[in-house]
C-alpha cells in the first residue's frame, strides 16, 4: 500500500515539474551573416593607361618690338602682336606604381600654329606685315599624383590629380625673312622675322580630372602652364611661354 502511494506521489510531483517548467529549452547557434565586400575602386595600382586626346595652345607673350636707325637718318621699327595658337591632337603613355595615387607619364602632341603678325615700318613710309602658320611639337615626361574618390564614395569614379616635369618644344618653321630694297634691313631683322624657328627645352606643371564609367573607359580634361627656356624673349613672334590643355578618352589596362 505504501508502495502504491509513493508512485502516486512520484507521478503527481514530475507531471507539475512538466507544468510549470515550460517548453523545453532548445540549443541552438545563431548564423552571422558574413560583412559586405568593400567598395571596388576604378582606379588600381600597377596600372597601364593610354590617352587619346585633342589639344589646344596658346602663347601668353604679347610681341614686342625692335628698332633700329641707318647713318641717313632712317628709322625701321618691327613689331609683332599677339601669340600664336592652335588646334592640334597627341596620345599620352601612364603606369601607376602599385600605390595607386602616383605614377608617370610620357606625354607628346602635334599642334598647328597660327604665328602672330609680324609688321615692318620706316619713318619714310615704307610698310610690311604678314604671318602664317607653323608645325610644332610637344614632348614632356612628367611625375603624376590622383586621388581617386570612389575611396571614400563608392559611386563617384572620380579622380583629381596634379602633374610637373620637363621636356621640349620642337618646331618645324622658321626662316621668314624680310626682303626689301634695303640690303641692311634684311639683315638686321631676319633673325628677328623668324618664327618659332628653334627647339626650346620646357617645364610644365597642371592638373585635370578623370572620370571612369568602367575600370578600363574614361575621359579626362586638363590645363598645364609651360615655361620655355632659350630664344629671344624680348622680341620674337614664337611662344616663349604657353597653356596647353587636352581633352581626350583614356584606357587602363
Amino acid at each position: 500500500m505504501k508502495r502504491l502511494i509513493a508512485l502516486a506521489v512520484l507521478a503527481i510531483a514530475s507531471q507539475a515539474t512538466a507544468t510549470f517548467a515550460g517548453e523545453p529549452m532548445v540549443s541552438s547557434k545563431q548564423v552571422m551573416a558574413p560583412p559586405p565586400p568593400p567598395p571596388v575602386s576604378y582606379f588600381r595600382g600597377n596600372e597601364f593607361d593610354l590617352g587619346v586626346f585633342a589639344t589646344y595652345v596658346t602663347g601668353t607673350n604679347g610681341g614686342g618690338t625692335r628698332q633700329t636707325t641707318f647713318a641717313d637718318g632712317t628709322t625701321f621699327t618691327l613689331s609683332s602682336s599677339g601669340s600664336p595658337d592652335g588646334w592640334g591632337g597627341g596620345l599620352d603613355f601612364t603606369y601607376f606604381l602599385p600605390w595607386k595615387y602616383a605614377g608617370f607619364r610620357l606625354q607628346g602632341a602635334g599642334v598647328d600654329l597660327t604665328t602672330s603678325t609680324v609688321t615692318l615700318t620706316s619713318s619714310n613710309g615704307f610698310r610690311r606685315s604678314g604671318s602664317g602658320s607653323a608645325a610644332a611639337g610637344v614632348l614632356t615626361g612628367d611625375f603624376i599624383m590622383r586621388l581617386p574618390l570612389d575611396d571614400f564614395w563608392p559611386t563617384v569614379h572620380l579622380a583629381p590629380y596634379i602633374f610637373g616635369g620637363g621636356g621640349g618644344v620642337f618646331t618645324g618653321a622658321g626662316g621668314n625673312t624680310i626682303n626689301t630694297r634695303f640690303p641692311g634691313v634684311n639683315q638686321r631683322f631676319d633673325n628677328a622675322s623668324s618664327n618659332t624657328n628653334n627647339n626650346r627645352g620646357l617645364a610644365n606643371i597642371g592638373g585635370g580630372l578623370e572620370y571612369r564609367f568602367t575600370p578600363n573607359i574614361g575621359v579626362f580634361g586638363e590645363a598645364g602652364y609651360n615655361w620655355v627656356g632659350g630664344g629671344q624673349h624680348s622680341f620674337n613672334s614664337s611662344v616663349k611661354d604657353f597653356v596647353q590643355v587636352n581633352f581626350g578618352l583614356r584606357y587602363a589596362f
